[in-house]
Parts: C-alpha cells; sequence; structure tokens
C-alpha cells in the first residue's frame, strides 16, 4: 500500500505523541495539525568569519 501524497502527519509535531488516530497514513486534515519547525534563517544568511566585528556605517543628511 502506498502513502498518500496528501497525508499531513508526517509533517505534524504531534506525530509522535498524536492519540486522535491510529491510522496516520489516512489523514489529510486535522483541527490539531501543527507542522514542524524547521531553522532555515541560517542558510540564507553569509556566515561571519570568526575574529571580525560587524561595520557600522553611518549615514549623514
Amino acid at each position: 500500500m502506498s502513502q498518500n501524497q496528501f497525508n499531513i502527519c508526517p509533517t505534524c509535531s504531534h506525530q509522535s505523541t498524536c492519540v486522535l488516530t491510529k491510522h496516520k497514513n489516512q489523514v489529510w486534515a486535522c483541527s490539531e495539525f501543527d507542522e514542524k519547525k524547521t531553522d532555515h534563517s541560517s542558510e540564507n544568511r553569509p556566515r561571519e568569519q570568526k575574529g571580525t566585528e560587524p561595520k557600522l556605517e553611518i549615514a549623514y543628511t
């Protein structure tokens, strides 16, 4: 049996503790669904070199 492509359980943060259903391969809607949080913020930021301080820029008007 193939997994339902619309199944939301694999991306739910409550999957391991959920008691709403034991048929987690058949869930396409759930009022308790909270998407797992992933931290992608560091992927888009340039890496800072150790020992360097950020440059301070002052704008004069």
